[in-house]
């Protein structure tokens, strides 16, 4: 078992704290709203020096930004 970043509920958190891309990525001191937006739609992954201050801007118990994952191998099952 593993453990991921649940997106859906940064997503949510930053529209109901009405943050845009552009104010999230400054917030962050990421370098453009589109590098934020890959982050949050899970195209490229979150830095871990990140993580608190998202948990701090939107609220979001630190704990509460992880989810548990069941993701199976990607390893194809051999073929008799």
């Amino acid at each position: 078992m593993s453990y991921e970043i649940d997106l859906q509920l940064i997503k949510q958190a930053r529209l109901e704290k009405g943050y845009t891309l552009e104010e999230m990525s400054k917030k962050l001191g990421i370098k453009g709203k589109s590098n934020y937006f890959k982050r949050e739609n899970g195209d490229t992954e979150f830095k871990s020096t990140e993580l608190p201050m998202l948990s701090d801007l939107l609220d979001i118990d630190y704990e509460k930004i992880f989810v548990k994952s069941l993701r199976k191998s990607k390893q194809k099952e051999a073929t008799v």
